[in-house]
Order: C-alpha cells, then structure tokens, then sequence
C-alpha cells in the first residue's frame, strides 16, 4: 500500500495518536477534540497529496532548499502554526507535535506494510520533506507572530515612557532658567537635561528598531538640507556631552542636497557616539564629509579594539550580536549598551538609497563608512 493511500485511508487513526500526543502538553490538558487536532487533518491531506505528485530530481533538490513552489494562500501548517501561538505554544511544542506525528505515520505504516521496494523507500523519503516542509513553516509563522507582537510592546513602551521623559525635561529646563537657585543646583538640573535628552536618544533608536520591523522600514521625509550644518552641529553637541574627548571634522565639497535632515542628523550621531564610547580613552575620533558628484560619503574613525570578522558581520544586528556572545558577556550586557544605534543607522542609510560598512585593522582602526547617493529618496512619511 503506497504510504499516502495509507494516510488517508488510516487519517482516523493517525489523527487519534495526534489528539493523544497534544492532550499531554501543557497548554492544551484541558482543550476539546477540535483544539488538540486543529488542521492536522487538512496538513496530512496535503502530505498525501505531495506524495502523489511526480516529482523529478531537480525538484526534490529545489525543494529541499526551500525553492519549492509557493502557496498563494496561508498553507495548513502556516494556519497551524498561528493557532498554536495563539494558545500559548513554545516553539519546542510546536515542533514536537510534528517528531510525534513522523513517528505515528511511519510506525503505523510499518505495522501493516513490509517496507521492501525502491518506491516504499522513495515514499519514505518524500513524506519526510513533505513533514519537514510542513513543520517549516509552522515554525516561520510562529516566528514571525513572535517578533511582530515583541515589536508592537517595544513600540508601545517607547511611546509610553516618552510622556514622562518628556516631563522630566521640561522640569529641567525650568529649573535652570531660574537663577535664584544655588549654582550646585542648576548643576544638577543641567546633569538630569542631558540625561533627558541621552535617554530620549535611546527611545527613539528603540521606537525606530521596532517599527521597521513592522513596516517599510524607517519613513524619510526629504527636503533641502545642507549636511554641513547638521555635521558641525552633532560635532559640537558630542563636545559637550564628552568635553575630554578630542573630535576633529574635515569637510570637503558641495554638501547641499535632498534628504531627511532629522535622520541624516541621527545618523551622524549615532556613529559618533559609537565612536567615542568604544574608542581608546584620549584617542582622536576622526569625522570626515565629503560631497561628491553623484554621493556624499561620512565616514568616523577611531582606534577601538580589532574587532573580529565574526562580529563585523553581525554588528548592524543587535539581535544576532546578543545571540552570538558567550553566556557570561550576556549576563553583563545587562548594564551596556545594546547597539540599536548601529542598527537604526543602517536602516536610515538604505531608506536613502546608500550603504554603510565597516572596517577594522591594528593599523587603521575602525572606519564607518556611509556613502549616500544624490537622489531623492522615496517619500514615506505620508504613506
């Protein structure tokens, strides 16, 4: 009996061992047959009709891939997948529900089949894809039903603590246009408005991180800007938040053209902020601005630490830079930075159409470069 014959003629069955299986995790102890079979029912039928599809080499490799043919509609499993996160599966459940359904099937298929031809092998095979196919993508949709709903709750705690940060700094600036306070108290008022505006600094790269991963990206809004203002300015305000850090500023060419001012200025920010916090204490962060024929390119150098090539790929990706560090430098990440910065500012550099990169030696240091085009970048804003 062909092993998709047998799905459909043994689905009872099967779908028996599954409700059996499903009952006995966590989230799903009390739940009714219809919830701890979902559409098990409709992946298997899926799987019995991949089975009988011819199906020639080529496409076995593709599909193996991930190149193979794409449903227009949500798939059972991917259905499957968003009614499991939505009850409350971990990951780990998710895919044990599909291990216990591999073994059901071909355990079952056994008992009544002696396994001795090149088609029962073949079948073997095809419904191991069509398994791992369907637990695939099970998986992809809970991930990304994860990361959208992470990404909702840190937009929403960006604007949540906006409103008091916002109270904080006004109270500030109240107090240091009093001048009958002491002087050591409007130290203090000045301490809690740069601390403000640090912190405000931070919610917005937390609001940027998660809104593009909800929409097109970081909106730009492009008008005529002159780069040169916006460079001297994010220069001179990183003099006054580090006034023992030496920052020198080289300019050359025309630096007038059309982009978001308020982002380029976050751009320039970001990578000098990220140069003086990982740069030797006392060494020269280097800034320079170049306004060319079809681009203007900014690049900031200071002499950090060689970092590793491992850690060069990954270093625009907060997530995958977290992932990759040893269990004790996550333990201390707790009271660093997390490098949204970095992030925000490849982000805003793609939204104009240009490319960021870094580069680091012993002899040179470590370079950002950002090239951006003299093109009008798309409009976003008022999509």
């Amino acid at each position: 009996m062909r092993l998709s014959t047998f799905i459909l003629s043994e689905l009872e069955c099967i779908l028996q061992e599954w409700e059996d299986f499903a009952s006995t995790i966590e989230p799903l102890v009390d739940a009714n047959k219809k919830e701890l079979r979902d559409h098990a029912a409709a992946v298997l039928k899926v799987i019995a009709a991949d089975l009988d599809t011819p199906q020639c080499e080529r496409e076995s490799i593709a599909k193996s891939k991930g190149l193979g043919p794409q449903a227009a509609d949500d798939t059972a499993a991917e259905i499957h997948g968003a009614d499991r996160v939505s009850i409350g599966f971990t990951g780990e459940q998710v895919m044990a529900e599909y291990r216990a359904l591999r073994s059901s099937v071909l355990r079952l298929w056994a008992g009544q089949v002696e396994i001795t031809t090149a088609g029962d092998i073949q079948d073997m095979i095809r419904f191991n894809e069509a398994i791992d196919q369907a637990q695939t993508e099970s998986m992809a949709r809970y991930a990304q039903m994860l990361r959208e709903a992470q990404n909702v709750f840190l937009a929403i705690l960006g604007h949540d603590v906006r409103s008091p940060l916002g109270a904080i700094s006004m109270g500030a600036q109240v107090l240091l246009q009093d001048q009958t306070l002491p002087s050591q108290a409007l130290k203090v008022a000045l301490r809690i408005f740069n601390s403000t505006k640090r912190m405000d600094a931070i919610v917005r790269d937390l609001l940027d991180f998660s809104t593009s991963h909800l929409g097109d990206g970081i909106p730009v809004d492009p008008i005529t800007v002159d780069l040169l203002e916006i460079c001297h300015g994010v220069v001179e305000e990183a003099h006054t938040f580090h006034p023992d850090r030496k920052i020198e500023l080289l300019v050359e060419g025309d630096l007038t053209g059309v982009w978001d001012g308020d982002r380029m200025s976050q751009v320039f920010a970001n990578l000098v902020s990220n140069a003086i916090q990982h740069g030797k204490p006392g060494s020269v962060v280097k800034v320079s601005i170049r306004g060319l024929a079809d681009e203007v390119v900014y690049e900031v150098k200071n002499d950090g630490d060689l970092i590793a090539p491992a850690r060069l790929r990954t270093l625009f990706d907060p997530v995958k830079r977290f992932a990759i560090r040893p269990p004790n430098e996550r333990v201390r990440a707790g009271s660093q930075n997390l490098g949204l910065g970095l992030y925000v500012v490849k982000e805003i550099v793609a939204a104009h159409k240009g490319e960021v990169s870094v580069t680091s030696s012993e002899t040179d240091g470590v370079i950002f470069s950002v090239r951006i085009p003299r093109v009008i970048p798309h409009r976003r804003s008022n999509d």
